[in-house]
């Protein structure tokens, strides 16, 4: 208890010094727990976020941006596909639901999806009230949509002409709400659903509409078609064989959700690896700060280090004074990281899940505490192994001589 005593008025004394060790290593560790976080919990939370969707069929392009535009809904759709042909090619006894999805419009920024009921068996989505549209312009509202817009049962709105609020209201046609949707952590949560044929019927008249201004002859009627489809597949078989197939065909593309997570994983592996570097650097950083703050500690009292020796202390307690400093250290860094981990990490979580529908939990895992704690402890144990060696070996008749 004395030695601990020691040590704490020790530090006091030298409260500057101390405090600059302690930043230094809880930026350190908050660095590295956010790296560790991310890492365990963005694949999850992205697998989570694509709900039932086992394959997005698009027009030919960047696979990746099928799933981000149509899984995520976090980008823009690049072209539109004929239904007709779409479903010739899914009548595959693998799929074990398909679901045309149509954008083009949004309510103060949510997508409105155009679609057919069996969106929701492709994501086994349940409704939570109301009842599933039988007409048009009736539309299903996912759960985060309707508690950030403020929707309930019987409630109407207008629709706005592109993906980013601030459009060309589509006023002659405004939908009710005869739905919500119970939540399911996925991509489901943040959009409005309407029947497919709702969203042809809006988009035709809009098209006539700028046709007629510029004096241009009314859009032909065109085969229905829509942004893309997803699907949900009966085995991991089909996840397989799928994709090259419809990959071969002229106007297709297939993307699995899952496959472009973990591909963009890999990508990304290079970044998670810097920036543990990144911590480890700092870490270093901090155990050099706390080695610098106890040798300077101990040069400035070892007059006082050796009138202990006189008064019977051993050389071991006095290099466990210099050891309890650097613990003390240690943990008062590891605290402040684990503090402001916590304190900065829900407002990037709440942006993830706003921005791009991804629900991360922030909460250290066991192991993460397990690895960081040793860890401290280690780099605090390092920086005091001179100061300790060094307090522990001093010489009472050189330092006590006038």
């Amino acid at each position: 208890m004395t030695s601990i005593r020691l040590a704490a008025a020790f530090l006091r004394r030298g409260w500057g010094q101390a405090l600059a060790a302690v930043f230094a290593g809880s930026l350190s560790i908050a660095l590295v727990q956010a790296v560790m976080i991310a890492e365990r919990e963005l694949p999850k939370a992205a697998e989570k976020a694509f709900g039932g969707v086992d394959l997005v069929i698009g027009p030919k392009g960047s696979a990746l941006d099928l799933v981000l535009c149509c899984v995520l809904h976090i980008a823009e759709p690049r072209g539109v596909v004929p239904l007709d042909q779409a479903d010739k090619i899914l009548m595959s006894p693998m799929i074990k639901a398909k679901a045309p999805i149509a954008l083009g419009d949004n309510f103060h920024g949510t997508r409105i999806v155009g679609t057919t009921p069996d969106l929701l068996t492709v994501y086994g989505a349940k409704l939570a009230q109301g009842e599933m549209w039988t007409k048009d312009s009736q539309a299903l509202i996912g759960a985060k949509a309707a508690a950030d817009l403020g929707l309930k049962l019987g409630d109407s709105f207008v629709g706005s002409h592109g993906l980013a609020e601030g459009g060309e209201e589509h006023s002659e046609f405004p939908y009710t709400v005869i739905g919500i949707l119970a939540p399911t952590g996925s991509g489901l949560d943040r959009l409005i659903l309407s029947s497919i044929q709702t969203v042809w019927t809006i988009h035709h008249h809009h098209e006539a509409e700028d046709a007629e201004e510029q004096g241009l002859p009314p859009p032909p009627t065109v085969p229905p078609a829509a942004t893309a489809v997803v699907a949900s597949v009966k085995s991991p078989v089909a996840l397989a064989a799928l994709p090259r197939q419809i990959d071969a065909s002229e106007r297709f593309q297939a993307a699995a959700p899952a496959f472009e997570s973990a591909r963009l994983a890999r990508a990304a592996r290079p970044v998670v690896q810097a920036l543990l570097g990144i911590g480890a650097l700092f870490a270093l950083v901090a155990a050099l700060t706390a080695a610098a703050v106890l040798a300077s500690a101990l040069a400035a009292r070892t007059r006082d280090l050796a009138l202990l020796r006189v008064l019977g202390a051993h050389p071991w307690e006095l290099a466990l004074i210099a050891n309890i400093e650097a613990l003390i250290l240690a943990v008062s860094a590891l605290a402040a990281g684990e503090a402001l981990v916590w304190l900065l990490a829900p407002p990037m979580v709440t942006l993830l899940a706003e921005r791009d529908g991804l629900l991360i939990s922030v909460l250290p895992t066991g192991q993460d505490i397990v690895l960081l704690a040793a860890g401290t402890v280690a780099a605090g144990l390092a920086a005091a192994l001179f100061p300790a060696l060094r307090a522990g070996n001093a010489d009472i008749e050189t330092v006590l001589s006038p």
